[in-house]
C-alpha cells in the first residue's frame, strides 16, 4: 500500500513539475518553509506528530491524502528517499528506445513482462516495426533525465525518468513523457508506466 502512495505521489509531482513548473515551485517552497518552521530549533530527525501537521503536509499533495493523514494518530518521520543508481536493465531499455532498437529493449524485460506483452499480441518484431515507423516519420529523442529511484523491502525497485522528445504526437512537435520502471529482484524490468 505504501509503495503505491509513494509511486503515485512521485508521479503526480513529476507530472505537475513538467506541466506546471511555476506552481510546483511555489508549492515546494511553501512545503519546505513549513517543514523548516517545524524543525526550527530542533534536530533534523524531528518527528511530526498530531493530525494537524500531518494533514497540512498531506493536503499539499491531495485531498484524499489529507483526509487519511488527519485520521492518523501515529507520528510520521519525514526523511529523504534513498538514492539509487540507475538500473542497468532500465539503462539498456532507454538506450534501445532512443536508438530505436527493439532487441535491446526486449532483452531488458523480465520473462513476466515478455509474457504479458506476447499475450496481448506483442513481439520483438512488432516493436521493431513500430520503432522503424516512428523513426521514418521523423521521431527523435532530445533528452532523457533520471529523476531517481526507490527500493522496496521486497527487493522491487522503482525508477523515474522524464523524456523530452519530438515528432511523436505530431511532426516536429516537442513533448515530454514520464516513465516509471518497476524492476524486480532479478534486475529485469517487470513493468513500465
Amino acid at each position: 500500500m505504501l509503495w503505491r502512495v509513494v509511486r503515485r505521489l512521485l508521479a503526480v509531482g513529476i507530472r505537475s513539475f513538467v506541466w506546471h513548473p511555476v506552481v510546483t515551485l511555489a508549492v515546494a517552497v511553501v512545503a519546505i518553509g513549513a517543514i523548516g518552521l517545524g524543525m526550527m530549533g530542533g534536530n533534523t530527525g524531528q518527528v511530526l506528530s498530531g493530525p494537524s501537521s500531518t494533514a497540512s503536509i498531506a493536503s499539499l499533495s491531495s485531498p484524499t491524502a489529507a483526509a487519511a493523514a488527519s485520521s492518523a494518530s501515529t507520528p510520521v518521520a519525514v526523511r529523504p528517499a534513498p538514492q539509487l543508481r540507475p538500473s542497468p536493465a532500465v539503462q539498456q531499455y532507454i538506450q534501445g528506445m532512443v536508438g530505436f532498437n527493439a532487441h535491446m529493449m526486449w532483452q531488458s524485460l523480465s520473462p513476466t513482462a515478455i509474457q504479458a506483452m506476447t499475450s496481448q499480441g506483442g513481439s520483438e518484431q512488432t516493436l521493431q516495426q513500430k520503432l522503424d515507423e516512428a523513426r521514418q516519420q521523423g521521431a527523435a529523442y532530445d533528452d532523457v533525465t533520471y529523476v531517481g529511484g526507490y527500493p522496496l523491502k521486497d527487493g522491487t525497485e522503482y525508477y523515474f525518468y522524464v523524456v523530452s522528445r519530438r515528432g511523436f504526437s505530431a511532426p516536429n512537435t516537442a513533448d515530454q513523457e514520464f516513465f516509471v520502471f518497476t524492476v524486480g529482484p532479478d534486475g529485469k524490468i517487470l513493468a513500465i508506466q
